[in-house]
């Protein structure tokens, strides 16, 4: 048995049952198309496929209609990165990361610009500084073109447009 084996599975299903809920919202509120679960382009510069929760806009394709990813054509749209931290864990930690790899997509494939939602309210220790003006206009000199939110403002500005 390796070390891998001897942690328990961690239950992943309610991030899934979020990014559910937001791809049909978005499917019911925006003129453009969704594309959930699409590759973007490669990770900085190790070749690993670089895969957002949802590309909005823009233009994608499945290689096949079994093929289970949407392939983005990086003829723009907006990256949307969606965090669920439902109990405390390491998910909150990776957010400045997320942060470079989505403004390091917009620079080489010219995506409009990336969104990372901040979702649910349980096990956030950090969520109210990444939401801060303190951390925004940190991130902001290096990655202006990622925006960090939170659900509800995400919806409301959605449907406010």
């Amino acid at each position: 048995m390796s070390s891998r084996d001897n942690h328990s599975p961690r239950d992943t299903s309610t991030g899934k049952v979020n990014e559910a809920d937001i791809e049909q919202f978005l499917i019911e509120n925006c003129e453009g198309n969704v594309y959930p679960q699409a590759e973007v382009g490669t990770q900085f510069d190790t070749g690993k496929k670089h895969i957002v929760d949802i590309l909005l806009g823009g233009l994608a394709y499945k290689k096949t209609k079994k093929h289970k990813r949407y392939i983005s054509e990086h003829e723009g749209g907006t990256l949307l990165s969606l965090k669920y931290q439902g109990v405390e864990g390491t998910a909150e930690e990776k957010i400045p990361f997320e942060v470079l790899k989505l403004q390091d997509s917009i620079d080489k494939y010219e995506y409009d610009c990336a969104v990372i939602v901040l979702c649910g309210d349980d096990g956030w220790t950090l969520k109210e500084y990444y939401l801060s003006e303190k951390f925004i206009s940190k991130m902001k000199l290096i990655c202006p073109n990622v925006t960090i939110t939170d659900e509800e403002n995400f919806r409301k500005e959605l449907t406010d447009n």
